[in-house]
């Protein structure tokens, strides 16, 4: 014996038409099949396009320091995202997972400036740290006056 369920959701749906109650208690006769363009009708429609994923792509750079070193242990991070920063390897590389098109970057090292640049292309990848004025003299001043008051 065949469901009744199927049938009376493609009645529900407007796609069949069910015979009256006093018909259904005689021979049933076979239900004609749906047209096509029917069938299209009863499919419930594609869900609404999703908003896109933005793609994701990774950068790859150097960060060096004014006379061209590599900074190792620098960090690189997309301004605003705290989830996407990087350290530079021993020779000042990175590689930087994003998912803007065309992301704010900042570069940070003790003892350097901090540098932001909106990287668009290969050559804005690239960072040349310049030095704080005056931060290594200071820094061996404190670290003379440290060691002194550790010998004491």
């Amino acid at each position: 014996m065949h469901s009744a369920l199927p049938l009376l959701a493609l009645s529900l749906l407007g796609v069949l038409v069910l015979p009256p109650p006093a018909a259904a208690q005689q021979a049933p006769e076979p239900a004609p099949a749906p047209k096509p363009d029917m069938l299209a009708e009863a499919r419930p429609a594609a869900p609404p396009a999703s908003p896109a994923r933005p793609e994701k792509k990774i950068l790859a750079g150097n960060v060096v320091d004014e006379w061209g070193n590599a900074l190792k242990g620098a960090t690189v991070m997309v301004v605003g995202d705290q989830l996407h920063s990087v350290s530079t390897n021993s020779a000042g590389d990175y590689l930087l997972p994003v998912t803007a098109v065309a992301p704010l970057l900042r570069v940070s090292f003790a003892g350097y400036q901090d540098a932001e640049r909106v990287a668009r292309g290969p050559a804005d990848l690239l960072f040349k740290m310049e030095p704080v004025p005056g931060y290594r003299k200071a820094l061996k001043k404190r670290t003379k006056a440290a060691t002194k008051a550790w010998k004491h």
